[in-house]
Order: structure tokens, then C-alpha cells, then sequence
């Protein structure tokens, strides 16, 4: 990690986007939640307008992606979907200090939201269909492909090359999961790919009075099947939330169909998940606060347990259970 990073600084941030906005600021600097990322509200003098400065992780974007994820949330704010896109500041989104991208965002409030009623899953089903809508015009993409051939097969790639993954459970890991791979791919063949939101869990999602529900955080948009952007958000398997898919269905299907077969990738796309989030805690594995934040990744008692987790998946689908 650059030294640049570890060492962004009260003024050389304000100085910075001082000279972007070309106004003064006050001295409001808050941090705020982010392990990836470094994020901070900032305030402008007159009027007192609080922003959102949000410093991406060196190496982890490249400027393209960024500026792709950028032109995403322009469209979908353009068709008035609920978003926060990045500040256009003299036709420019994307800045920089000392060679680290940044983006401004006007700050907006609301609250998390931790269960959803029947209503909230109807705006849900109606906010990611409009989501789709756009990500289907979207066309090619710098983004990965979520599907276990290329998405699972890199997140593979970057656990075999780093000894994050313990050599005791190096051998079943590995052969789990090219197991999981070979019998799910198939089944992705005949899905859609549009950009999608990719990351889509309650933490973030926004609900502001007055307006409903906001989406943020497009970090991971990637190029997938619709459904990845609905099972995280159910609160048990898919067979057992009926009544919440009826809900969020009824939503969705007011601006696009729902293919309701894609509903059986979603154990495949859980076990993605689990081998995405293990690959990116390898790559965090090295940063000097990661075991305050993360003190049983890595253990054998994790690994233990993630394998246990992906033959569960793997075998209670293979034998139909």
C-alpha cells in the first residue's frame, strides 16, 4: 500500500478539494465508515453544505473501472432512479491527489434499514428493476463476469498464489471448489448478463423520508444475472420466503420480467460469495490493522468451517437436497 495512502492528511484533503470546488472549506473533516475506501464529510462555507469525499483503494479500480461505474449511476439518475451519482464538476467526476482517484458526493441522510414490510419489498422489486432497465443498455464492460468460470476461477487464482490459505486445508479447499465450479458454470449458461449493482445487501440500502429508498455503493457493479442482486437481501433459502419473493416480484414486474428459474443458481451464487470474500480477505490479510478487524480470518478454524460451508452447498445440490 502506497505511503501516500496510509498518510492522507487533514490538509493535504482539504487543500485538494478545495482546489477542485474552487471555494473554501471549513475545517469539518468526519471519517466515516469504510474499511476499503477512505471516506470523509466535509463542509462548504456558504452555504453550509455538507459533502462526501470518497478516496479509492490504489490498485484495487483502475481509472476506466471507476469512471464505467461513474457513467452507470449518471444514466440511472438521469431516468430519476434513486442514487447518488458523483459530483460533475467541469464535465469531470473522477480527481486526484498525489495520484490517489477521488469523487465528491453531495451528502444525503436517511436510515439503514434492517427489516423490510410488504411495501419496502415492492419498492425494492420496482428500484432494482428500474436498476436492470438501465444495466441491459449498458453493453460491454470493464467489469467482471459473475459466473464461476471467470469470477470464481480469478478468486481461485488469487487464493492458491498467497498463503492466506493455510497448507493444511490448501488441498480439500482447492478441490472443493473446482468442484463447485465444474457443476454450477453449466447452469449459468442460459442466464442474462446486464450490469448489474452486484454487491446488493441491507447495508446499502438508504430509506430517506419523504423519498423511499436509495441504493449506494456501486463499487462492485459487475456484469451478471439479475438474480445476484436479489438473494442477499432474503432473509432465509429461497424456498422458505415465499411471501417476500411474491412481494418483491409484484415490483419488478412492473417494469421488466423475472426470470424466477435463475432463483436456482442462488446456493452457486452464495458459494461465490464465499470464495469472493475469501480472496479479498487475502488481499487485506496484508494491510498492518487487519487482524483488529478481522482476528479469526485465517485461522484453521475458519477455513474449517468455509470448506464445511462450500461441501454443504456443493453436496446438498448434487444430491438434490
Amino acid at each position: 500500500m502506497s505511503t501516500v495512502w496510509q498518510e492522507l492528511d487533514h490538509d493535504t484533503i482539504l487543500h485538494g478539494v478545495e482546489m477542485v470546488l474552487g471555494e473554501k472549506l471549513s475545517n469539518l473533516m468526519l471519517r466515516r465508515n469504510s474499511y476499503i475506501n477512505r471516506v470523509y464529510e466535509l463542509e462548504k462555507h456558504e452555504p453550509r453544505e455538507r459533502l462526501i469525499v470518497k478516496f479509492y483503494r490504489p490498485g484495487r479500480w483502475t481509472a476506466e473501472m471507476i469512471l464505467e461505474e461513474h457513467r452507470f449511476l449518471q444514466d440511472l439518475a438521469r431516468a430519476e432512479v434513486p442514487v447518488i451519482p458523483p459530483s460533475n464538476l467541469d464535465g469531470q467526476t473522477l480527481f486526484n491527489i498525489k495520484g490517489i482517484a477521488y469523487e465528491i458526493m453531495p451528502k444525503k441522510g436517511g436510515r439503514a434499514m434492517d427489516e423490510f414490510d410488504k411495501d419496502a419489498w415492492e419498492q425494492l422489486g420496482r428500484l432494482l428493476a428500474r436498476i436492470h432497465l438501465i444495466g441491459a443498455l449498458h453493453g460491454q464492460a470493464e467489469r467482471l463476469v459473475w459466473r464461476p468460470a471467470a469470477a470464481t476461477r480469478k478468486h481461485l487464482k488469487v487464493l492458491s498464489e498467497h498463503d492466506f490459505l493455510l497448507s493444511d486445508f490448501r488441498a480439500p479447499f482447492l478441490n472443493t471448489v473446482e468442484k463447485l465450479i465444474a457443476a454450477a458454470d453449466p447452469l449459468f449458461d442460459a442466464q442474462e448478463y446486464i450490469l448489474i449493482h452486484g454487491d446488493c445487501h441491507k447495508g446499502n440500502l438508504l430509506h430517506r423520508p419523504g423519498e423511499g429508498i436509495y441504493i449506494v455503493d456501486f463499487d462492485d457493479i459487475c456484469i451478471g444475472p439479475p438474480a445476484q442482486d436479489l438473494w442477499m437481501l432474503l432473509p432465509d433459502k429461497v424456498e422458505k420466503c415465499e411471501l417476500e419473493l411474491s412481494w418483491f416480484l409484484k415490483g419488478y414486474e412492473t417494469f421488466r420480467p423475472f426470470d424466477t428459474k435463475s432463483l436456482d443458481l442462488v446456493p452457486y451464487l452464495r458459494a461465490m460469495r464465499i470464495v469472493h470474500y475469501a480472496a479479498w480477505l487475502a488481499v487485506q490479510s496484508k494491510e498492518s490493522d487487519f487482524g483488529v478487524h478481522f482476528p479469526h480470518a485465517g485461522t484453521k478454524r475458519y477455513w474449517g468451517e468455509l470448506i464445511r460451508e462450500l461441501q454443504e452447498i456443493l453436496y446438498g445440490e448434487a444430491s438434490g437436497d
